[in-house]
């Protein structure tokens, strides 16, 4: 399959980056063992998406108890984001389904000067925008308390204190997720489904921020 590589600068993350078809990928479940806990941790934020994205029995396997992770478990994982780059390589659709979490969560990584991990940005950013999608009615309600339980208990975090919410929004203007100059996000609808392409008022937007860093 093809392989996006994106480059980060202090402002912003992914902002220049290429496509490349490789001729062979290679995962060894095994590497994850020599990881400090604090890195898997994180790593557990992009599993949880994908189980939101597009598979509740996954998003409903993740508990402390199957920690590490199981080959079955990371390969339910896996499927979920080969399917969706496979469909679409090159991100002109439905590929940024698998942007559920990041419009917030990157706006948050670059407001904390990258003291916060990826995935424990993105952890605050999918509550952030599950909460999102609530207040604009297109999640069911109650879906971002349930996201942010399935987080915490995997001890990743939900909320950002310390940070402003007006760093937070400036960053995340920079985000290359436009669409005419307007912030567009992947929302979810409920666990196992996410709508992609989604605008949204300002004043919500602020608010959903300014909540997640009380």
């Amino acid at each position: 399959r093809r392989r996006k590589v994106g480059v980060d600068f202090a402002q912003s993350k992914n902002v220049l980056g290429s496509f490349h078809p490789p001729s062979l990928v290679l995962t060894d479940p095994e590497t994850l063992s020599t990881l400090p806990l604090k890195e898997y941790t994180s790593g557990l934020a992009e599993i949880v998406k994908h189980g939101i994205i597009a598979d509740e029995e996954l998003f409903s396997a993740l508990r402390p108890e199957v920690l590490p992770l199981s080959r079955d478990l990371l390969q339910r994982a896996l499927a979920v984001k080969l399917d969706i780059v496979q469909r679409d390589p090159f991100e002109r659709g439905e590929r940024a389904i698998l942007n559920m979490g990041h419009t917030i969560g990157h706006g948050i990584e670059a407001a904390s000067g990258y003291a916060l991990r990826h995935g424990e940005a993105i952890s605050i950013g999918m509550v952030a925008e599950t909460r999102l999608s609530e207040l604009i009615g297109l999640a069911e309600e109650g879906l971002g308390d349930k996201v942010a339980e399935k987080l915490q208990t995997l001890d990743l975090p939900t909320t950002c204190q310390g940070l402003r919410p007006e760093d937070i929004h400036k960053a995340m203007l920079r985000d290359k997720k436009k669409r005419r100059g307007q912030l567009t996000f992947a929302l979810p609808t409920y666990i196992g489904r996410v709508e992609y392409g989604v605008t949204v008022e300002e004043a919500l937007l602020h608010q959903v921020i300014a909540a997640a860093t009380k």
